[in-house]
């Protein structure tokens, strides 16, 4: 059985690998290529790049052992340009969840505004207080559970996982995934513009790239923290009677919730 549950796991990796960074990987290879011989110049020119095709396309169908070679390196190639993308995209994905403060800025004062027009009070716990809308998003699921239930989202969280079952867990993996595929379009978008430094066009390519990766990731993360947050919200109580926290009828309450937080912190700041 376990024999059988690592063969299904490994042919999933596999196709993954496959789909997410050999194909994209070949395919920058190949735009790499071509645009290094076009140039900029060149750049568009569709009867230069036939030609050059048909050249190396003949090439191979004489000298197959060089074409062996070839296609041994760009899947080489493809390979390390696929764990460099996905190390971009981890950087990429730092930036825009940098929990660096910088006092929201013009997404804070738009918040101002929007709330004075519909006579609404602002709370400054809910207002964007980072340099991305993505970090202030993560942040604001931290500031509203503490102020509902007086206790730290984050520490809460793995907890909290164990507690759900397989149907509540799968909305909030498929997020994390469509957000993990978001950022890794980033980091693939990253790779184009280096290839534009020798082909133009790599550039516009990387740009359209990179807004579809961002937008994308926007998308996701609201629905992942909007998840994470409704979890909290439903599972709460749960998470309290097993650390072997009593509620009263209302809740939990700032009593409560310290000692939650002090459970889940082991006594620490």
């Amino acid at each position: 059985m376990v024999t059988g549950v690592l063969a299904e796991l490994n042919r999933h990796v596999n196709s993954r690998w496959f789909t997410a960074v050999l194909l994209p990987g070949l395919l920058l290879v190949t735009v790499g290529v071509a645009g290094r011989h076009l140039g900029h110049e060149g750049a568009l020119s569709a009867d230069e790049l036939r030609v050059w095709a048909e050249s190396v396309w003949h090439g191979w169908r004489r000298e197959p052992s060089g074409a062996a070679v070839d296609v041994g390196l760009a899947l080489l190639a493809a390979g390390v340009v696929g764990a460099l993308a996905s190390e971009l995209g981890v950087a990429v994905e730092r930036v825009w969840l940098s929990a660096r403060p910088s006092g929201g800025g013009r997404r804070r004062r738009r918040a101002v505004r929007a709330a004075e027009r519909a006579g609404m009070e602002t709370v400054a716990a809910y207002l964007p207080q980072r340099r991305t809308w993505m970090s202030d998003r993560i942040r604001l699921v931290e500031a509203r559970t503490r102020a509902q239930y007086w206790f730290d989202a984050s520490a809460a969280w793995p907890r909290l996982w164990l507690l759900l079952g397989d149907e509540a867990r799968r909305p909030v993996i498929s997020a994390r995934a469509a957000f993990a595929d978001a950022v890794s379009l980033a980091g693939w978008a990253c790779l184009y513009a280096l290839v534009g430094i020798a082909w133009w066009p790599a550039l516009v390519v990387g740009a359209c790239v990179f807004l579809t990766g961002w937008r994308r990731a926007r998308t996701a993360l609201d629905d992942l923290a909007t998840l994470i947050e409704s979890a909290v919200d439903v599972h709460h109580r749960a998470l309290a009677e097993a650390l072997g926290v009593p509620l009263g009828t209302e809740g939990v309450g700032a009593a409560e919730g310290a000692r939650i937080d002090d459970m889940l912190r082991k006594g620490g700041a």
